[in-house]
């Protein structure tokens, strides 16, 4: 099966000297990795190995409609216009199939709370207060 689009990950070392280096050499994708990061007693490594977040990526591939229909509880879509994970009209679809489900779609990769931290929040501000019925407040 291929990677695409967690084949970048292949390019990461798994270990670093310091977790500066490590966090050096992650790049664009620090903000995803660094609160994964592991002191060994010969430096610093990844939460995982790269090779195996492709693998666990991997088997997420397929037809999982039946899981996403299979519960009836208010849900929360959150999606990244420009994620190349999630298609837009899929998150659309999802959101179309599954009652209860509030699609909210941010200007943003595929970590749209990493991204856009802000929206996100209000986002998710707003849906827990239309689920508690007005009990969510900023604090």
């Amino acid at each position: 099966m291929n990677p695409a689009p967690l084949s970048v990950l292949l390019d990461l070392p798994y270990s670093a000297p310091t977790r500066e280096e490590l966090l050096a050499a992650c790049g664009s994708l620090t903000p995803l990795l660094e609160n994964g990061l592991r002191p060994h007693h010969d430096g610093w490594r990844l939460g995982s190995h790269p090779t195996d977040m492709i693998d666990s990526d991997t088997r997420l591939l397929g037809d999982h409609w039946h899981q996403w229909l299979g519960s009836h509880c208010p849900a929360l879509l959150l999606h990244g216009t420009a994620s190349t994970v999630l298609p837009t009209a899929q998150a659309r679809e999802m959101a179309s199939r599954r009652p209860g489900t509030t699609l909210v779609e941010l200007n943003a990769d595929h970590w749209p709370h990493l991204r856009r931290p802000k929206e996100s929040a209000v986002a998710i501000r707003r849906f827990l207060d239309s689920v508690l019925g007005g009990r969510c407040r900023k604090t």
